[in-house]
């Protein structure tokens, strides 16, 4: 007997598994949602809220007496709405670039989304609480907030606080338009599965 040569028997041979172990969510799943034209095009239709509230809150900052947090708020909101925006392109392009085709992402691709679905889910959070103290600063102030006399404590710049309040509002209903086409999305995908 060659003593190179091993004899494996049923007690030294090694375990191996008849079926391949599956990802919780494979790669190329998330890849369908992150890589279609649809998240593209919805999230560049996103940014268009964060340049707004940007633009809005750089050129009315400290014109509301009533309240000064609403310039900030929407400046604050613009800025990570921006950053957000870029991350989840970042996402996007990776994923339409590494996955179509490949059974796993590379190192660096890996490593990319890693870092932006972290960054992203770190701002999204912070967005939210962010949203929710807006949501309270400009909807208390509705009925006391007034437009013409600029001297008046409760004074506040009349396009900054209307496109604000309509900008809250906008947002609420894209979001809720948003969960529901992405249910409708699943449901119909998990029915085509069947």
């Amino acid at each position: 007997m060659n003593p190179i040569q091993k004899d494996e028997t049923n007690e030294t041979a090694r375990l191996t598994s008849t079926a391949a172990p599956r990802p919780y969510v494979s790669v190329t799943d998330v890849g369908r949602t992150f890589g279609t034209t649809y998240f593209l095009v919805s999230t560049l239709l996103a940014s268009t809220i964060p340049i707004i509230q940007l633009g809005i809150g750089l050129n009315y900052i400290g014109q509301c007496p009533i309240n000064q947090q609403i310039p900030t708020y929407m400046i604050v909101a613009g800025i990570c709405g921006l950053a957000l925006v870029g991350l989840s392109l970042l996402i996007a392009i990776t994923f339409i670039c590494f996955v179509p085709g490949s059974t796993a992402l590379t190192v660096l691709a890996n490593c990319c989304v890693s870092f932006n679905v972290l960054a992203a889910f770190i701002i999204s959070i912070f967005l939210f609480i962010w949203f929710i103290f807006g949501c309270a600063w400009v909807f208390s102030l509705r009925n006391k907030v007034q437009f013409q006399d600029l001297l008046k404590p409760n004074y506040c710049q009349p396009v900054l606080y209307k496109a604000t309040f309509i900008l809250l509002i906008i947002t609420i209903i894209f979001a809720c338009i948003q969960c529901c086409i992405s249910c409708f999305r699943q449901c119909r995908s998990t029915d085509n599965m069947k």
